[in-house]
């Protein structure tokens, strides 16, 4: 399934006023005179160069809106891999310099223009002025806002065909991912359009609501873990904390969907003073229902120590730390690749 989300970023072109002696411009000294605050916002900066007051006047317009935290969930990193896999696209067009569009947030430069410069001789100095139609901005944060929902709704309504699949939950995640980035635009429209904002916050699903039904949808997807030789059930519970951090339950139960299954076992040998603990570990992941493997697991090594306790106990914490991320990595990835396979 093709997904699309939406975000532009409109920038003009600039009007430039060199200055040889003459008085500062009123919307350097009083901007609201020039670009009134019910029709405009607006963000001054000067420099030693075009491009630096250019850079400030940006920043401080962009910056009314707050800074953008970008997360480290599984939902983001799908959006990242949908986003170099050409699933989905962020578009932006104009002719700000590369050094501002690299330094700032791309959902907080939509509707800004570079209105006006103005260089004093005097002081080798330039200024500039950004400025963001109230009006037309909020029409393109609209319209971004709907597109956007609408590929919610259609990934939320594919994750509920899905039930107890991760290929549901993956769907889920990635509908809640855009609810997050469609949370952020309408923040920054409310902070233009406050009526707008609010008007259009009652009719698209919030995050907080995607929030629950992906933590609801985590909930009913239990993994059945039977690892055979794992006696103090160590092995067991590494998996255990990788699957709960995506809220996953686990299960001594065959009927489950999912099954993670295999064999752990160990040699003890001595070498000189040293003894080692020799050990495999083989596992395979497995639709149960569909009688599909997802994917082995396979580990083997050996760990010394002064003792066959010490080698032992060794031997299990480099497993848990390998469990917890190699394995957490790789299937961190299998889960981002199924919405798009």
């Amino acid at each position: 399934m093709k997904k699309r989300i939406f975000v532009f970023s409109f920038i003009f072109s600039a009007c430039l006023v060199f200055g040889a002696k003459k008085k500062m411009p009123e919307w350097i000294t009083l901007p609201a005179s020039v670009y009134p605050s019910e029709t405009y916002m607006n963000g001054t900066g000067s420099g030693e160069n075009r491009e630096s007051a250019e850079l400030e006047a940006v920043k401080n317009l962009s910056s009314i809106f707050g800074q953008t935290v970008k997360s480290n969930s599984l939902a983001s990193k799908k959006m990242e891999q949908a986003l170099s896999d050409g699933k989905i696209s962020f578009s932006s067009s104009g002719n700000l310099q590369q050094n501002i569009t690299s330094q700032i947030e791309a959902e907080n430069l939509i509707g800004i223009e570079i209105a006006e410069y103005f260089y004093n001789s005097s002081e080798k100095k330039w200024y500039a002025i950004a400025i963001l139609d109230r009006k037309k901005t909020a029409a393109v944060y609209l319209d971004l806002i709907q597109k956007n929902d609408a590929v919610v709704r259609q990934s939320a309504a594919e994750s509920e065909k899905n039930p107890h699949s991760f290929y549901g939950y993956s769907e889920i995640c990635f509908a809640t991912d855009i609810a997050s980035e469609n949370n952020r635009l309408l923040k920054n429209l409310t902070v233009i359009d406050f009526e707008q904002g609010n008007a259009i916050s009652k009719k698209i699903v919030s995050l907080q609501s995607m929030q629950a039904t992906q933590k609801k949808f985590a909930e009913g997807i239990t993994i059945y873990i039977r690892v055979g030789g794992d006696r103090e059930n160590k092995i067991k519970s590494a998996f255990q904390n990788v699957f709960s951090k995506y809220g996953f339950k686990t299960s001594s139960s065959k009927k489950e969907k999912y099954g993670l299954e295999g064999s752990y076992s160990s040699e003890i040998s001595k070498k000189g003073k040293i003894t080692y603990c020799v050990y495999t570990l083989d596992l395979d992941f497995s639709d149960n229902l569909k009688s599909e493997s997802l994917f082995a697991i396979n580990l083997k090594g050996r760990e010394g120590a002064s003792s066959e306790s010490d080698a032992k106990n060794r031997t299990y914490r480099v497993l848990e730390k390998n469990i917890g991320t190699e394995f957490s990595k790789n299937f961190d990835s299998y889960m981002n690749n199924l919405s798009f396979k």
